[in-house]
């Protein structure tokens, strides 16, 4: 086989070795670890705590909102609007994570969970998820709230577009209870 030729399907096996190489299951340490991190996530949302929830989003969500200010404030307006709603979470249940996705030079995963809240004096039952993503090999993860992305699945491919083709995403649904 002609040398240049070898050159390239080396190069293109590394590349794709790249890609593929921070994608798996996580431990049980992070698997704990990471579940806990969303539960105090849902807990700043809970108590409207909005300024952490700002600094614990994924950067390509405030890029994508029009930059950090931009992001900040349509983050203040919407908890603004669901606490003048009268929005009260009264539960909110962590699930399993997803295995690891490569993004790049980032990993993602899915973490479902379940919230049962109020709003204009209905009591709602939510199944959804966050989508999770930090540095591949990394321990710090930030977050997008998944909750549109099965409505809008183009939304993740503009969020994340190094994410691996053909992620599946966890169920969404709305009850009333």
């Amino acid at each position: 086989m002609d040398r240049c030729l070898w050159c390239w399907v080396l190069a293109l096996s590394c590349m794709f070795t790249a890609a593929i190489a921070h994608a798996g299951e996580l431990g049980p340490a992070e698997t704990e670890a990471l579940q806990q991190d969303v539960r105090s996530l849902l807990s700043t949302f809970a108590r409207g705590d909005t300024e952490a929830m700002i600094a614990r989003s994924h950067p390509s969500v405030k890029h994508f909102a029009g930059g950090d200010e931009a992001y900040a404030k349509a983050t203040r307006d919407a908890m603004k609007a669901l606490d003048d709603m009268g929005l009260k979470v009264i539960s909110d249940d962590v699930g399993e994570p997803t295995r690891t996705y490569a993004a790049g030079d980032e990993e993602v995963c899915f973490v479902p969970r379940t919230t049962v809240f109020t709003l204009n004096a209905q009591t709602v039952r939510s199944l959804t998820f966050m989508v999770a993503i930090r540095p591949a090999g990394g321990t710090q993860w930030r977050y997008i709230d998944g909750a549109a992305m099965p409505a809008m699945p183009e939304l993740l491919r503009q969020l994340l577009p190094e994410l691996q083709p053909d992620v599946p995403l966890p169920p969404v649904s709305v009850e009333p209870l």
